[in-house]
């Protein structure tokens, strides 16, 4: 019997994986920052969404005020609204990675930053920011405990991330297939590496062949190598 030939099987594999490190919420946000005026079927068509699901979470996203929307003839178009998400940077009591995401996205747009040399924080500005939605999955959320403790067995690692065993395992299961996280044996128990250019070459970050702009990646690669001082 003869062995497959690995490349063959890589060459098989899809595009990119099922699973992702940013909820839908943020990916919306990113397109709409660098396409706006768009419509939900050329947002939902850029991401990889239905249409129904792009436009459940544009209103979430309308609703946080990040978004407005502009009734463009038949359809309605969106924009981000950078004086609101200068607001969420300038506020206070927001998650680390998340404002690191914000302040990414503030980086990449040229209006955003015309808009910043304008703005003054106000007092609501000023008040914590809890938004509805997550950023982040549980795969990120794996992989920050494991650079927090990469000899935690997954048991501890569930717990911490506050998912169950089973899919801690299928997490983990992910992130060594794609070759982000990769498994050493030491006596009975494991330790576990993170390959940092695995992870800034996910393949995961592309979106029906809209990729997620250079530096929301590299604020997510610096926020694991800061966590695992890697």
């Amino acid at each position: 019997m003869t062995t497959p030939d690995i490349g063959l099987r890589r060459a098989a594999r899809p595009a990119r994986p099922t699973w992702t490190f940013l909820t839908n919420h943020p990916v919306i946000l990113m397109f709409v920052v660098q396409h706006p005026e768009s419509t939900v079927r050329v947002i939902s068509q850029g991401v990889g969404l239905t249409e129904r699901a792009a436009l459940a979470i544009l209103r979430d996203l309308d609703n946080e005020g990040l978004v407005e929307r502009h009734r463009n003839g038949r359809n309605n178009t969106y924009v981000v609204n950078y004086s609101r998400l200068l607001g969420m940077a300038s506020g206070t009591g927001m998650d680390p990675a998340a404002f690191a995401v914000v302040g990414a996205l503030i980086s990449i747009s040229p209006e955003a930053r015309k808009t910043a040399r304008d703005h003054k924080p106000t007092a609501h500005d000023k008040r914590p920011r809890e938004t509805t939605f997550e950023f982040f999955t549980n795969h990120t959320q794996m992989l920050g405990a494991i650079a927090r403790d990469n000899t935690a067995t997954v048991r501890d690692l569930a717990a911490r991330v506050r998912v169950t065993e089973r899919a801690a395992m299928s997490i983990m299961s992910h992130l060594e297939a794609e070759g982000i996280v990769q498994r050493h044996r030491e006596g009975r128990r494991n330790r576990y590496t993170i390959d940092l250019e695995a992870f800034r070459t996910f393949r995961g970050w592309n979106y029906n062949g809209w990729a997620v702009p250079k530096p929301l990646v590299d604020v997510a690669v610096k926020a694991v190598r800061a966590i695992g001082r890697l």
